[in-house]
């Protein structure tokens, strides 16, 4: 009975799809299929070693691609990752609602999974001060009016970085934004029915990303498995946007 119950498990697994690796979980479907609309400006909030800068400016490479990393060992490796690319800009700082001194859990043994949540993960940890900023002072800073992509990888700050770029949303000045939905949603109390009332809210319409389409549609309860890993948010009125992403 309980290989019947794991064979269940990696089915739904498989089902929901449940991948981190970019290259067949759909990220980088979005990033190419986005390319074809020419973005100027992409945001790679929580951008780890770069693997998803460096594939966003392969497939658009006339873009600036702005690239967060909150923890100084990984911004190291970022750095030095992207740093024969032309238009990628890497900065050592975190996005959030506030700017200022936070406290981050940096694993160095998986250096994606670091966080400013009290998630149980079993690896050991290092903690280490950090600072963030807000979205909407990074942008009037740089002068920055409008947003191609905005993918919010971080590990349970998702709402603390939205509410960060309250200004641009509320001038509809970011286009997409692609973020991760899973179990830390539970800690922190941003469910994915919290997800989707902030974009419904900002005039967006929600999907879940696949390998090669994004699932628009309503909420329903039964999405609430904490499976995820990634969602797309696209304005409702960019009808192009919607069909292309949404084609099989």
């Amino acid at each position: 009975m309980s290989k019947i119950a794991g064979l269940c498990q990696r089915y739904l697994a498989w089902y929901g799809n449940l991948s981190y690796d970019m290259r067949t979980n759909g990220e980088t479907f979005v990033v190419q299929t986005l390319s074809a609309f020419k973005p100027r400006v992409l945001f790679d909030v929580g951008a780890n070693v770069g693997d998803w800068s460096v594939a966003a400016n392969r497939c658009c490479s006339n873009a600036d691609i702005y690239a967060f990393e909150i923890a100084s060992p990984t911004f190291a490796q970022l750095a030095a990752n992207t740093r024969h690319l032309p238009g990628l800009h890497c900065e050592n700082v975190g996005l959030s609602d506030a700017i200022g001194p936070i406290r981050i859990r940096h694993y160095s043994s998986f250096p994606a999974l670091t966080t400013a949540t009290a998630y149980p993960h079993p690896l050991a940890f290092d903690e280490l001060d950090a600072q963030v900023i807000t979205g909407d002072s990074y942008a009037d800073r740089k002068g920055i009016r409008h947003i191609d992509l905005l993918k919010i990888d971080v590990e349970g700050m998702e709402q603390r970085v939205l509410n960060g770029f309250r200004m641009m949303f509320q001038r509809a000045a970011i286009d997409l934004v692609q973020f991760e939905y899973g179990r830390v949603s539970i800690i922190n109390r941003f469910l994915l029915h919290d997800a989707y009332s902030f974009f419904r809210a900002n005039g967006y319409v929600v999907g879940k990303i696949f390998p090669n389409y994004v699932d628009f549609r309503d909420y329903q309860m039964s999405d609430e498995d904490f499976v995820g890993p990634n969602y797309l948010a696209c304005r409702e009125g960019m009808v192009e946007y919607i069909k292309c992403f949404s084609a099989k």
